[in-house]
């Protein structure tokens, strides 16, 4: 039994539904979603005393092996919900390497395997079919004291649509309700696990965990495609079959406020291609500080449904739309927005987006495609038309008050600095203008030496506020005080020039193929922001390393770290410093040794960043541009770095023999915390009396293995272990 916070369970559940037009069958639709909130007290239902019920959910296997089963909450005359109380196992096979070890990271076991006395369930499938088959059911009212049992334990609690929620589970389980069979929705709560098969999502399958007692939002510790999809490849995971993808978006905005920034009137126009067989309820979404009033198709407004302070908008259309078919929707909202401005969908690929926008004489505004501004009856106009497809579309307003002092980089772009008249000099926090400005043009010079021109760029202004940078848009505050002990060490002012300058090539305009490959986004931006680091000075560069490694340590202690080819439903902060490290590695198994270049890893980094701005990428993409610059496979490190979550740790015995003048350094490592499969290339230096230095390369491979190094001509004194940080590992070395 679980104790939950009722408190928050009783402000949720005020929240009401925002609706638009009224059809008939919108109404029921409404009355529907109300049942499904409907207090079980004294609801008469149906009861079956069973023993032995087995039911098969995709990989999960339930087994209620002896009790009673209360069904409730009917719609369509069939019920949506269950209860068992009595004695029951739940058995989840993980299909793939990735998720079972997702599973592992979130529950620390890479199968469920679960006893259980009590679970609720939501359903929208055969299940009650199946249990009528064989047990008789009788019309029953819940009993007081299965009632109370059921409110104590809460079990309910993580279906209820709350803020954090991506999804309205109402509305998901009502649209599979509407088309009822044996592949429909279906919800499980047992213990601390959640198992949900819902047909109307990417990936159908998840298995969420109450990481902590009393969390009011469950871990999705497992999520992939259903077994019919045959989809189990770590590599192949980001193949998602979404219902729908936006092939335009288009933008018509009155702006106002004090800056620009607030969007008085606002209308959003998407054009939606139908994957889907067969659709009638979309899922959209429109950034939750936007207050939306209507939805229109085809002219004709239809309904819709949104809680407040949802991203999530459940559409309903008037008909049934096909595979191939175009849907056209108008949004008509207003409200502030700092992210993104237009509605979108769970498909991520790339559209042309437009605008046309209105504003009051004097507003200034900061975007690729801009036209030239008219002036009508005080108000400016002006369209916009960027040439490239975008996923996110960002823009940034200012007010009047800024001078623009340009500066050419070196390869002859014009660096323009927006400096604000009314900002305050703050002795503590204002960073004076010639650090500020020297500080971006390194981090611009050495990024365009490193991975050439950016891309889609019309221009360049560094805005000295906020952090969304764009193509073209460089915002990086100049009042910011970064005078910390551990922020100095790392790179100091150097940290936030060169994220923000980092954005020019993986930011808005990069193309994942899914939610499993954005990653690949920040981390690259802020493993290049640490090479400009690096370039300043490396000792920064390796102090930045040590303090993400010694992060991602507290994660793994405490339970919370993940394996990076999850994707976005991660932490950005666990993103980024894995995907740091994941780089910093790649890069020095590229690393020619005898002649100390870098050029395979340079002409990698170049090859990703024009791959993750011209074409759709996912981590396989990756993972063969790794192969290709390293000139083997790397499906073993891949399968540790990308698609695990754990650290090798290894014990180091060495000794020197000197064997009639010439040396040899014989050493021993045990690896212990991976899978005995484990492999790993370790850059090692042998220090000698002379203080001179060689370079070696040794690939520790299984639980233990022994190697030999020499012979050199004069006494080694020291070995040096993981040099360059070669490996993310925990390392104890000892001389014999």
């Amino acid at each position: 039994m679980r104790s939950k916070k009722i408190l928050i369970v009783v402000m949720f559940c005020l929240l009401s539904l925002n609706v638009s037009a009224d059809s008939e069958f919108f109404e029921k639709f409404k009355s529907d979603y109300g049942l499904l909130d409907l207090d079980l007290l004294n609801n008469v239902g149906e009861e079956a005393t069973v023993k032995n019920f087995v039911y098969q959910k995709d990989v999960a296997t339930f087994t209620f092996e002896e009790g009673v089963i209360h069904l409730l909450r009917y719609v369509e005359g069939r019920p949506t919900t269950a209860i068992f109380i009595g004695k029951g196992n739940a058995r989840i096979e993980i299909p793939s390497h990735l998720e079972r070890q997702s599973l592992m990271s979130v529950t620390g076991d890479s199968v469920v395997n679960e006893d259980f006395e009590l679970c609720f369930i939501r359903l929208a499938d055969d299940f009650d079919l199946r249990l009528k088959e064989q047990f008789e059911v009788k019309e029953k009212e819940l009993k007081w004291k299965n009632f109370t049992i059921i409110k104590q334990a809460q079990g309910e609690f993580f279906f209820k649509p709350i803020v954090q929620h991506l999804y309205d589970n109402y509305i998901q389980l009502l649209r599979s309700v509407y088309e009822r069979n044996a592949d429909g929705f279906f919800w499980i709560d047992f213990n601390r696990y959640i198992f949900t098969y819902d047909p109307n999502r990417p990936e159908e399958v998840e298995v969420a965990y109450e990481f902590q007692v009393n969390d009011y939002l469950a871990t999705p510790a497992a999520v992939f495609q259903k077994t019919a999809r045959r989809i189990t490849d770590d590599e192949r995971m980001s193949e998602v079959s979404y219902a729908t993808t936006a092939l335009a978006k288009h933008g018509d905005f009155e702006m106002g406020g004090a800056d620009g920034e607030k969007i008085v009137n606002g209308r959003a126009e998407m054009k939606l291609l139908v994957n889907a067989d067969s659709l009638r309820f979309l899922s959209t979404f429109l950034h939750y500080n936007l207050k939306l009033d209507s939805v229109y198709s085809g002219g004709q407004p239809v309904d819709y449904t949104r809680r407040k302070d949802f991203r999530f908008v459940g559409i309903v259309l008037p008909r049934y739309y096909q595979k191939g078919d175009t849907v056209d929707l108008t949004f008509w909202y207003k409200g502030f927005n700092y992210d993104y401005s237009l509605p979108w969908v769970e498909d991520p690929t790339p559209s042309q987006h437009t605008f046309a926008f209105t504003t009051r004489k004097g507003f200034n505004y900061i975007m690729p495609g801009m036209g030239p501004v008219t002036r009508e009856e005080g108000m400016d106009h002006f369209d916009v038309t960027p040439d490239q497809p975008y996923n996110r579309f960002y823009f940034q307003p200012y007010a009047t008050g800024h001078d623009t002092v340009g500066v050419l980089s070196e390869i002859g772009l014009t660096v323009n600095f927006l400096k604000a008249k009314h900002m305050t000099k703050r002795e503590d926090c204002y960073i004076p203008d010639d650090t500020y400005r020297e500080s971006v043009m390194n981090a611009f010079n050495f990024m365009t030496k490193r991975v050439g021109n950016p891309i889609g760029t019309f221009g360049l202004y560094v805005f000295p506020d906020n952090y969304v940078s764009m193509p073209g848009l460089v915002e990086v505050p100049q009042i910011l005080c970064y005078s910390d002990r551990n922020i100095e060490p790392m790179g100091g002012l150097s940290i936030y020039t060169g994220l923000s300058v980092a954005n020019q090539w993986f930011g808005s305009l990069a193309k994942p193929v899914s939610s499993r490959d954005f990653w690949i986004i920040p981390a690259a931006a802020d493993f290049l922001s640490v090479m400009a680091i690096q370039h300043t000075t490396s000792e920064n560069y390796f102090f930045n390393l040590v303090n993400r490694r010694d992060s991602l340590y507290t994660l793994h202690d405490n339970d919370e770290d993940r394996p990076l080819g999850a994707g976005d439903r991660y932490s950005m902060t666990l993103q980024s410093n894995r995907g740091v490290w994941l780089f910093h590695m790649l890069r020095f198994l590229m690393y020619d040794i005898e002649n100390r270049s870098e050029k395979s890893f340079n002409k990698f980094l170049y090859e990703l960043t024009m791959t993750c701005n011209t074409t759709r990428f996912a981590n396989s993409d990756l993972v063969k541009l790794a192969e290709k610059h390293y000139g083997e496979p790397l499906d073993w490190f891949f399968k540790q770095w990308l698609f695990d979550y754990r650290y090798p740790q290894y014990k180091v015995e060495y000794k020197i023999e000197d064997r009639g003048g010439q040396f040899y350094i014989n050493a021993t490592v045990v690896t212990e915390e991976v899978d005995p499969s484990f492999k790993m290339p370790v850059i090692m230096r042998v220090k000698d009396k002379n203080d001179q230095s060689t370079f070696l390369r040794e690939t520790i491979a299984g639980v233990e293995h022994s190697f030999e190094l020499g012979p050199f001509e004069t006494e080694p004194k020291e070995l040096i272990f993981n040099e360059f940080y070669s490996v993310l590992s925990k390392d104890k070395v000892k001389k014999k």
